[in-house]
């Protein structure tokens, strides 16, 4: 079966607030730890609206590390999953301070599943963190800082992607291998 690439760009600032008129592909990193960081991770310090929870009983407002730029992925069990995501100034500065630590492993929750991988590149570690502030919303006071990541799967550990198209499509796809 050929492998389908996977392209997602996500409105940054729908992601932070969202416009109940305009309905913006959104999504976020919620745990990000390994390669060197404290117990737990980088924290969960931005408050997000979650669409999903309006009716559900859930709280509207949730704490997550990073709002999702773009997502990309060619599809294949051993590609590399491109992540760039927005953070705080304090989990930038964790970042920023551990990007020369070569092959360096994580666990990432990406939809509903803990994903395990290292950052590509033993050379030259895929990690990349901006520490120039960007507003999350043209009128707002609060600043984020832009963090690309290329992750590779981890050797002899597959996983699964669960990709949604829509409410009712979801697709199951392998990402690594046993």
């Amino acid at each position: 079966m050929a492998a389908v690439a996977v392209d997602l760009e996500c409105s940054v600032s729908s992601g932070f607030v969202m416009d109940p008129n305009e309905h913006q592909r959104i999504g976020w990193v919620t745990k990000l730890d390994g390669f060197g960081l404290p117990v737990g991770g980088l924290q969960s310090d931005l408050q997000v609206s979650d669409p999903l929870a309006a009716g559900n009983g859930k709280p509207m407002v949730v704490p997550v590390v990073g709002v999702l730029e773009k997502f990309s992925w060619a599809g294949g069990a051993a590609d590399p999953l491109y992540v760039d995501f927005r953070v705080s100034q304090e989990n930038a500065t964790q970042l920023k301070t551990l990007q020369q630590t070569a092959k360096a492993w994580f666990t990432e929750l990406i939809p509903g599943q803990p994903l395990s991988g290292t950052i590509a590149g033993p050379e030259n570690p895929q990690l990349n963190v901006d520490l120039t502030p960007v507003p999350v919303k043209d009128g707002i006071d609060v600043y984020v800082y832009k963090v690309s990541i290329v992750i590779s799967p981890q050797p002899h550990q597959a996983c699964t992607l669960k990709l949604s198209s829509s409410s009712a499509k979801t697709a199951v796809k392998p990402w690594g291998s046993a």
